[in-house]
């Protein structure tokens, strides 16, 4: 249990992280960013939620997807923004940001 707890809270740390480099990043006005900071407090609800309270199988992925959706939908000028700025990079640096978050949600999905 203790690594578990140590691993979400380095998790947890990552997307507030990320969402505050978004934020500075892009440059976002109140509402959008208010929409972006909700999105991540649903993501990571879903996280403490599913680490302490253990869903059924089918009751995970739909949740999942659920809160995928709608955070895509809470913030789709910004996620459009960082696609945009995504493309722009180097291919490497594209290769090595696949492979990171690819493995982050990978291990999450393991341990969690």
């Amino acid at each position: 249990m203790t690594f578990t707890t140590v691993f979400l809270i380095g998790i947890i740390v990552l997307i507030i992280a990320k969402t505050r480099d978004i934020v500075l990043r892009n440059n976002l006005d109140t509402k959008k960013e208010k929409r972006l900071l909700m999105a991540s407090i649903l993501l990571i609800l879903f996280l403490v939620t599913n680490a302490t309270l253990p869903y059924p199988e089918s009751l995970y992925w739909f949740i999942g997807l659920g809160i995928v959706f709608t955070t895509s939908m809470l913030s789709y000028g910004v996620i459009k923004k960082e696609f945009t700025r995504f493309m722009a990079l180097e291919t490497k640096e594209k290769v090595q940001n696949i492979l990171f978050y690819s493995l982050l949600v990978a291990v999450t999905n393991i341990y969690l």
